[in-house]
């Protein structure tokens, strides 16, 4: 890892704060209102250059360390129906909408229910391609902060410390998704090398520990998982503003939510979300 650059080496906390211009993006509010324009329209026009230079930067991003952060992008204030067909007009040539749940949904607004916010949202990938979150407002008290950790340097700890767990790891496991959407069973390792040499991972603590019964060694492996993903060094914590724009590439990155407490009405945290499987 040289200059501002990061790669699969493997990035920690310390290192995405001091090389913050490979995956954060600022769009200034003169360029979000030309981009926004063109986005209503469904067209190219006076946006063009922001639009060219923020789909640039969103692939670049993606494979440079597996997630972009867009700030400003688009303002929260505009109705649902528009972000959403806004969004999908700058992302198509990046990635297709798939349904997020047993009810088909493409896009959905995240909120508190019945104080689920008020839980730690653990380390997991979701099953598509791309995570796309859009904060229209976030949390009151400050919580509600995305989770970030690199499966590559999570990979290189294990190796390095438990190369036995990391076996295990590499094996398939079983992920019983029964009424979920897109795949109902997904037989994978939770630790493996992709067709581009990155490491890649899939990971749901809760899935996979109900999905079969799992012998002594399997359960210690994935304590171990678990306790090497909750080190102070991995977690890079990202709280978003309204209309800053995150996306992360599941097979790469591990993601999750810190608590937060609501408030009622208005200032409720709202977030919209979509998975996406690249073009």
């Amino acid at each position: 890892m040289t200059g501002t650059a990061i790669d699969d080496v493997g990035w920690t906390r310390r290192h995405l704060e001091s090389a913050r211009g490979v995956w954060s993006l600022p769009v200034t509010d003169d360029d979000r209102r030309l981009l926004w324009t063109d986005l209503v329209a469904g067209r190219r026009g006076a946006g063009e250059a922001v639009y060219t230079a923020v789909r640039s930067f969103v692939r670049g991003s993606l494979d440079a360390v597996g997630f972009v952060n867009v700030r400003n992008i688009i303002s929260p204030d505009a109705p649902d129906a528009d972000l959403i067909s806004g969004l999908s007009f700058l992302l198509d040539e990046i990635g297709v909408a798939v349904p997020q749940n047993a009810r088909g949904d493409l896009w959905t607004v995240l909120r508190d229910r019945d104080g689920d916010g008020a839980t730690e949202l653990g380390f997991h990938c979701d099953t598509c391609d791309l995570l796309v979150l859009l904060c229209l407002r976030p949390a009151a008290d400050g919580g509600g902060t995305t989770k970030l950790a690199s499966a590559r340097h999570v990979h290189d700890i294990i190796a390095r410390e438990r190369p036995d767990v990391l076996s295990l790891l590499r094996q398939t496991w079983r992920f019983d998704r029964t009424g979920r959407a897109g795949r109902q069973i997904v037989d994978t390792p939770i630790l493996f090398t992709q067709d581009d040499g990155t490491v890649g991972c899939y990971y749901q603590t809760r899935t996979v520990r109900a999905s079969a019964q799992l012998d002594t060694q399997r359960l210690q492996a994935l304590d171990y998982l678990d306790e090497v993903l909750y080190r102070p060094e991995i977690a890079f914590g990202l709280r978003l503003d309204a209309g800053d724009l995150l996306m992360i590439r599941n097979s790469r990155v591990l993601h999750g939510r810190t608590p937060y407490v609501d408030a009622p009405g208005p200032r409720a945290r709202r977030i919209l979300r979509a998975w996406m499987n690249e073009r």
